[in-house]
C-alpha cells in the first residue's frame, strides 16, 4: 500500500503558498506520505504572478519556469526515497473551472501551447490518450459544473473546501457515475494531509498512478483519514 498526496502547491510556482517545495515534500514523508502529485496552477494569473521574470520569454523558457517547483520537490523526494511525480492544475483563459490532470509528462508541456489558451474541448482534443482529467473542487462559489461526459472524474475530498461543498461534490460523482479524488489542495501547513488516497499496489511513475486510479485500486483519505 502507498500513500500519495495528490493534489498540492509550491511556493516556487504560486504566491500564495508559504514553504518551498522542498520543505512541503518533507513534512509529507515526516507523515508517512510514499509519494506526492505536484499539481501546480497552470492559468493567465499565474503568468501575471511572474510577468516581470517572463517578459519576452520562449515558450520553453515559460514551461522551464512552471516546471521550477515539480522539479525542486522530486529533487527532494529522490533524496528522501520519495515518489514525486508531475500533474497539473488547469484553468482555461476566461474561465474560473479547475481541473486536475494526471498522465502527462514535461514533454507534453512543451510541445502543446500554453494550455491556458485552450479551450477544455480542444484540450482534450490533444490530450494523450491514457490521461485523465478530474473536476477540482467543483462547487466552489461561482465556478460552474462542468458536462460530466467531458471528465474522466470528480474531486469529492478538497482539504480547502468546507464539508458541505465535498458532500455535493460526492453526490454529483454518485450521479454520473464519475471517479473520485480526494486531496489536501496544499497551500499551507493546516492543509498538511487532508487529503490523498491509498493505493493498494506499488506506484512506479505517473502512467501506473493513472493505471491504479483506473482499475479503481484505491482508497479515499477525508479529512486526514
Amino acid at each position: 500500500m502507498e500513500k500519495f498526496e495528490m493534489h498540492c502547491h509550491t511556493r516556487e510556482n504560486d504566491i500564495v503558498v508559504t514553504l518551498d517545495a522542498p520543505e512541503i515534500v518533507e513534512m509529507y514523508h515526516s507523515i508517512g506520505y510514499n509519494g506526492m502529485v505536484i499539481t501546480n496552477h497552470f492559468f493567465d494569473l499565474s503568468l501575471e504572478w511572474y510577468k516581470d521574470v517572463l517578459e519576452g520569454a520562449s515558450h520553453r523558457q515559460i514551461i522551464d519556469y512552471y516546471l521550477r517547483g515539480y522539479r525542486a520537490a522530486k529533487q527532494k523526494g529522490d533524496e528522501l526515497s520519495m515518489n514525486i511525480l508531475m500533474g497539473i492544475e488547469l484553468r482555461f483563459d476566461g474561465t474560473i473551472n479547475d481541473y486536475l490532470v494526471y498522465g502527462i509528462d514535461e514533454d507534453f508541456l512543451y510541445d502543446s501551447p500554453l494550455l491556458n489558451t485552450l479551450t477544455l474541448d480542444s484540450f482534450l482534443e490533444i490530450l494523450p490518450e491514457n490521461a485523465i482529467v478530474y473536476q477540482a473542487h467543483p462547487f466552489r462559489n461561482n465556478m460552474t459544473v462542468t458536462d460530466p461526459k467531458k471528465l474522466y472524474g470528480v474531486e469529492v475530498y478538497n482539504g480547502g473546501t468546507n464539508d458541505v461543498r465535498n458532500k455535493f461534490a460526492d453526490m454529483w460523482a454518485d450521479e454520473y457515475s464519475l471517479r473520485k479524488i480526494s486531496g489536501s489542495d496544499y497551500h499551507r501547513p493546516e492543509h498538511l494531509g487532508k487529503g490523498g488516497v491509498v493505493f493498494e499496489n506499488s506506484i512506479g511513475d505517473i502512467h501506473s498512478l493513472v493505471d491504479e486510479l483506473k482499475a479503481g485500486r484505491y482508497t479515499l483519505i477525508k479529512n486526514g483519514k
